[in-house]
């Protein structure tokens, strides 16, 4: 018995919720899993799990102990890939964070390249709120820049830089005036992200303040511009999110000179005390493509 093995079966049985199903996982049998974890709690002088024929339980204490040795453990596997890659390739599952928008829009389109560049890292993309607090159960969370966060516990590097404007289907604009000035846009259905209602306060450039009224509004990036490709108004996001649609004519720029004040996506990944081969390699990556020469 050995304390990396008996933790990572405990850590498999919670995962798993059975024996039986953490066996096959693992490779072994029940019995085998069922005494590393008599041993581990003999060590540990604490009972983890509740076992009954038909159901298993986690303690108080097993719940501590999980919630640090899966972290410790996963660390342990990276460590022993970011070892190991600096004398072969890199392998390991990379866990990136990111909004809806940034990971259906932007990373989506570079990741095969990626994977295809590095063929035995796997790639699990979560999708997170914008706002959300960086998660230590990510390898590497994308945000836009944090004013508010203060931590030891993390790195910061900007990947890239993005300015807001409007944009709108051909077929919203062809039987309209043409829109000529910035209070224009105030007078046409504008389709409006988040929570806070269908009038929305927005600042642009030299300090200018537009108050943009709609008849739709949505948390979900991918309704909004599909709303705006079917034509029902004007959309204000950043080029990149919409380049797709521009190259296949499908919206097209709308006072292309009236801007949002330039904003800053930021990767944030957490300090360890070992090199994050993986999580450098993709950050490169990104700030590459994003940012081309």
């Amino acid at each position: 018995m050995d304390w990396i093995t008996c933790t990572n079966s405990f850590v498999t049985v919670v995962d798993q919720g059975s024996l039986a199903q953490a066996a096959t996982k693992l490779n072994t049998s029940s019995s085998a899993l069922s005494k590393r974890l008599s041993w581990l709690e003999k060590q540990l002088g604490v009972q983890l799990l509740k076992r009954t024929t038909r159901s298993l339980t986690v303690t108080d204490a097993g719940k501590l102990f999980y919630q640090r040795s899966a972290r410790l453990l996963d660390d342990w596997h990276q460590m022993l890939a970011e070892t190991t890659s600096a004398y072969g390739e890199v392998s390991g599952v990379l866990r990136i964070g990111a909004p809806l928008a940034t990971g259906s829009r932007l990373l989506v389109h570079y990741l095969a390249e990626f994977i295809e560049s590095y063929p035995n890292i796997q790639v699990e993309l979560h999708t997170i709120t914008p706002g959300q607090l960086p998660d230590l159960n990510l390898d590497v969370f994308i945000s836009r820049e944090l004013t508010d966060f203060n931590s030891s516990s993390y790195i910061a590097t900007r990947l890239f830089d993005f300015q807001p404007g409007f944009y709108a289907a051909p077929g919203y604009l062809e039987d309209k005036p043409p829109i000529e000035t910035p209070e224009q846009l105030t007078q046409h259905n504008c389709l409006l992200f988040g929570t806070h209602g269908h009038e929305q306060e927005h600042i642009f450039e030299n300090n200018l303040r537009l108050r943009l009224r709609g008849n739709f509004t949505t948390q979900n990036p991918e309704a909004l511009l599909a709303a705006a490709v079917a034509g029902m108004g004007l959309i204000l996001v950043g080029e990149n999110t919409v380049k797709k649609e521009l190259n296949k004519g499908l919206l097209v720029p709308v006072l292309p000179e009236l801007k949002q004040p330039v904003s800053s996506a930021y990767a944030y990944y957490p300090k360890l005390d070992f090199n994050h081969v993986k999580t450098k390699l993709f950050i490169d990556f990104i700030k590459a493509k994003a940012n081309p020469a």
